[in-house]
């Protein structure tokens, strides 16, 4: 099953926000309530706003948290937000008034997507999961879904974040993108050892992470203590080696060699085998 979506309702009816997230968590959408346009731009600016993939706005609500009563500019105020700093997020419209309705939607129309409480709410969550999905992000979140259910339950969303960059790069053949999606694999394979000592230090001794990532020693350590299987040696190597010559410390080269985006694909597949990798072994030792 697809990881649920995140989405955004600004509102200042908290039980009506509650019950249409339960309208939502059936069609797997999950709302992340805020009350004004301020808090929900500092959400949007977090770590956890990062997944959000939806907005629903109010039309009458709060702009600032130290307002005590709606706003009626609010609208023109959010609309004019999102689309300068959210372009990319699909948004819907909701009022509770019949006339409102009808005004907003002949003004809007074209251009923004106006729905009504309590009478298409259906509506509105099917077109914003399907605008939704054809979002970057979330469609490499989908087709590479084994291994951020990995990420979402291990790692921080910094590291989420670097993995869906670099997936959703793979294709490019700019040679200055090819240097920082493998500048990122070498990260990322770092980020995978730092995980493992906080999970295991038996495994990645404390010593190889404090200072610095000490990849070749932990390689080693892993290899000798017989915690790493052939595959999965070979394939760390191989990142190791490639990010390192090509990505890392390509200023140490005197010319560009023939990397190309096949490359990238074969670092950033090891890489993947690596997070699978990663959670055999932790689940092992739990």
């Amino acid at each position: 099953m697809a990881r649920p979506l995140e989405m955004l309702i600004i509102d200042d009816d908290k039980k009506f926000a509650e019950s249409l997230n339960s309208d939502a968590q059936r069609v797997q959408i999950i709302l992340k309530h805020k009350d004004n346009l301020e808090d929900a731009r500092l959400f949007l600016q977090s770590d956890k706003g990062r997944k959000v993939s939806g907005v629903i706005l109010d039309v009458v609500c709060m702009k600032s948290k130290d307002q005590e009563v709606a706003d009626k500019n609010f609208i023109t105020a959010a609309i004019s937000f999102f689309t300068k700093e959210m372009a990319h997020l699909p948004l819907a419209i909701l009022t509770g008034e019949p006339d409102q309705y009808k005004e907003l939607s002949a003004l809007y129309k074209g251009t923004e997507n106006v729905y009504s409480k309590g009478q298409n709410a259906e509506e509105m969550l099917k077109f914003l999961k399907g605008e939704a999905l054809k979002l970057d992000r979330v469609q490499v979140i989908n087709k590479y879904k084994d291994i951020f259910e990995i990420t979402e339950e291990y790692f921080d969303a910094e590291t989420e974040e670097d993995l869906i960059n670099c997936l959703s790069k793979l294709i490019t053949s700019d040679k200055t993108q090819i240097k920082n999606n493998l500048a990122c694999i070498r990260r990322l394979q770092e980020k995978v050892y730092v995980e493992l000592n906080k999970n295991n230090p038996d495994l990645v001794p404390t010593e190889h992470v404090d200072d610095g990532v000490k990849v070749r020693a932990i390689l080693k350590h892993l290899k000798e203590g017989n915690h790493v299987d052939g595959k999965t040696n070979n394939f760390a190597w191989s990142i190791y080696t490639i990010s390192s010559d090509y990505g890392a410390h390509t200023q140490n080269r005197t010319q560009d060699s023939a990397v190309s985006k096949y490359t990238v694909h074969s670092a950033a597949y090891a890489l993947l085998d690596l997070f699978l990798w990663f959670r055999e072994v932790v689940d092992k030792t739990r």
